[in-house]
């Protein structure tokens, strides 16, 4: 059971994560306003990266086997939703976003 919900939340936290990753880019471009329903996806997104973590740190018990891009997404995640909190111009917000859920998705997928 374990098993399933560690898949199922990889294929969750991979949809959010393109998702942020393809709206911060176009917002960037486009050069659009930060709004609050921005900020929730992309909280939102955090939140189901911690959710895989836990549940892949759960999953030691049953494998012996720990895998360490989980814990990697979810610290360049986390750094980069830490620095865009940071700054109030909202393409600034946009590109910071979008490089580290990028770095995030990447290592998610290759790693």
């Amino acid at each position: 059971m374990l098993d399933l919900t560690d898949s199922l939340l990889k294929y969750v936290s991979f949809t959010f994560l393109i998702y942020c990753c393809f709206n911060s880019l176009l917002k960037f471009v486009y050069n659009k306003p930060y709004i609050i329903s921005d900020f929730r996806i992309y909280l939102i997104t955090l939140i189901f990266i911690f959710f895989k973590l836990s549940a892949s740190l759960l999953t030691i018990y049953n494998s012996k086997d720990f895998n360490m891009k989980n814990l990697l997404t979810f610290i360049i995640v986390l750094f980069g939703f830490y620095l865009h909190n940071k700054i109030t111009e909202p393409r600034k917000k946009f590109f910071r976003l979008f490089v580290f859920y990028f770095i995030g998705l990447f290592i998610m997928i290759i790693w």
